[in-house]
């Protein structure tokens, strides 16, 4: 028992703030709903793993990636399972490019991540094409206008970035 307590005594951050992400994400349709805003155009997912990247650790990251949109699909019944396994799909792209263009290459912060982010687009949007030309999915290539993505994809990556700069190294996840 006292092991366990010290396991959750030692991840109480990262369990925190995964409960808020997830309690977040998950009253969101329902927000949604009774406010008539399509809150998921803002792509709350998204910036739930770059909390995540932020005050988490790698690992953690990768968790949330892949768990985030299969929740959301047992959960709430959106987005449909073929398409949360693809977004699970991009967002672990996310987390493994960001990392290996910050750790190995010493891109900058905005860079690393602006660049992650359009890498699971391009990644996502090519295995939701084969989904749709092989009718695995209903529906069209892009739901989210691109102007609408790029804006989030930039400002997302600017916030990260300052946020990153504040805290310097002191990340959990930095080689």
């Amino acid at each position: 028992m006292s092991t366990a307590l010290a396991i959750i005594n030692r991840h109480r951050n990262v369990l925190l703030i995964d409960v808020v992400l997830l309690a977040a994400l998950y009253l969101l349709p329902s927000f949604s709903h009774l406010t008539a805003l399509p809150l998921y155009k803002l792509e709350p997912m998204r910036i739930a793993l770059i909390v995540a990247l932020l005050f988490t650790h790698r690992a953690n990251a990768y968790l949330i990636a892949f768990t985030i949109p299969l929740a959301s699909a047992w959960i709430t019944g959106h987005p449909p399972p073929l398409k949360a396994v693809l977004m699970g799909i991009e967002f672990s792209v996310l987390v493994a490019s960001y990392t290996h263009l910050v750790n190995k290459d010493r891109i900058p912060a905005f860079v690393a991540l602006a660049s992650a982010i359009l890498l699971g687009k391009a990644v996502y949007y090519s295995m939701k094409f084969v989904a749709l030309s092989a009718g695995w999915l209903g529906g069209s290539l892009v739901s989210t206008p691109v102007q609408t993505q790029l804006i989030l994809a930039v400002g997302t990556a600017a916030i990260f970035a300052l946020v990153e700069q504040r805290r310097g190294d002191s990340l959990p996840w930095r080689n």
